[in-house]
């Protein structure tokens, strides 16, 4: 026979029915998540930024020279900045795993 869910409107009987530790992993999950969601997309505003910069200089270049620079900063900036993300998405994902230890069997 399974166990049917809980129908009370009542959040008490849904959270009592959860261990304690369970409602604060999940609370810090969430936040974690939440964190590096917003880093994402601060990174990815930033980054629009740079493409549309790029296009700017492409099109204002008055030598092939000029549009070789305008891609080659570009480049050397995409790459710095998409190391620096993933260090900092890294770091947050780090940082959000608990240290908690495990039982041995």
């Amino acid at each position: 026979m399974r166990a049917q869910p809980s129908t009370s409107e009542d959040p008490e009987t849904f959270i009592g029915f959860w261990p304690t530790g369970w409602v604060a992993a999940n609370d810090s999950a969430h936040r974690a998540c939440v964190e590096i969601a917003v880093e994402c997309q601060t990174f990815a505003g930033r980054r629009l930024e740079k493409d549309l910069h790029l296009l700017q200089d492409l099109t204002s270049a008055k030598a092939p020279v000029e549009v070789w620079k305008a891609w080659f900063r570009f480049w050397q900036t995409a790459a710095e900045d998409y190391g620096a993300e993933y260090s900092t998405i890294a770091k947050l994902t780090a940082c959000s795993i608990p240290t908690a230890s495990v039982p041995r069997q």
